[in-house]
């Protein structure tokens, strides 16, 4: 009996504690998302009363940037994140739970804004949730600001990726691709493309590597790290033509997913830019 309890407990270690991506522990992490979202997330959001329009995904967008920039700042030992010792003392500020870390984070100030809304009518709860969320991220962009040293890698990231939306905005022209002008549909495509405009930038420019499983696979056969864009767009867009078609008459759910999607494109993009410009 010990000695099978060691085993689980080496490949639990091995595979979900110690940080990395294989086969193994990324769909794992997918399913666990997956199932978090659908069936915890939305209802809650749902009870809450909460609209997913504007007004959320303003008060939410620094707590993206915020986890976003915190693993590099860890990694870089800068300013407080210099004091949260070595894993696994700070997993919590470590991919994959960092996602949980925000989650947890930016649904207490989605709780704390509610209360705050309830108890003064003229207030929204966007408001409070924004700036309990700015404070968070004014410090991480601050302390990226005074330690920038490669801004030239931002306009290359951008470059590319200004490029690359500008040829996907004008084939929405097509009917085949017309869904894509609605609901934010540009924006969460744009996020997953910011992301491959890093990975590309990372890979081709500076000698960067590619954490996932599949993504490094497919680099390795195609020989750049250019099929990130295909890659991204032949994911992005049938998914969210099903997420737009299956849950049409779901607003919440429909706008959440996308939301999901857009936060697993903008939050690597952000973090690896974060670490190639530092």
């Amino acid at each position: 009996m010990a000695g099978l309890l060691e085993f689980l407990w080496d490949f639990v270690y091995k595979y979900f504690v110690v940080p990395g991506y294989d086969w193994i522990d990324t769909p794992t992490y997918g399913l666990v998302l997956g199932g978090l979202v659908i069936f915890i997330v939305i209802p809650v959001v749902k009870r809450l009363g909460v609209k997913l329009d504007r007004r959320f995904f303003i008060a939410v967008s620094p707590f993206m940037v915020f986890g976003a920039t915190a693993r590099e700042l860890l990694d870089q030992n800068l300013g407080l994140y210099a004091s949260a010792g070595p894993y696994p003392q700070n997993f919590w500020l470590v991919s994959p739970w960092i996602f949980f870390t925000m989650f947890f984070l930016a649904l207490g100030c989605l709780i704390m804004g509610i209360i705050v809304e309830r108890r003064f009518k003229s207030v929204g709860y966007h408001i409070p949730m924004f700036i309990a969320g700015f404070i968070f991220c004014a410090y991480n962009v601050a302390l990226i600001l005074l330690n920038l040293r490669h801004l030239w890698v931002l306009v290359y990231v951008i470059s590319a990726w200004g490029l690359i939306v500008l040829l996907l905005w004008t084939g929405t022209r097509l009917s085949a691709l017309s869904f894509m002008r609605r609901e934010g549909n540009m924006l969460v495509a744009g996020a997953q493309l910011l992301d491959a405009s890093a990975t590309f930038v990372g890979m081709e420019f500076l000698g960067f590597g590619e954490q996932h499983v599949l993504p490094s696979l497919l680099i390795k056969h195609a020989g750049t790290a250019f099929v990130m864009f295909p890659l991204k767009l032949l994911v992005v867009i049938p998914a969210l033509y099903v997420i737009d078609a299956e849950l049409k008459n779901d607003e919440t759910a429909r706008r959440f997913l996308k939301f999901v999607v857009f936060v697993l494109g903008f939050g690597p993009a952000v973090r690896d830019i974060t670490m190639m410009i530092l």
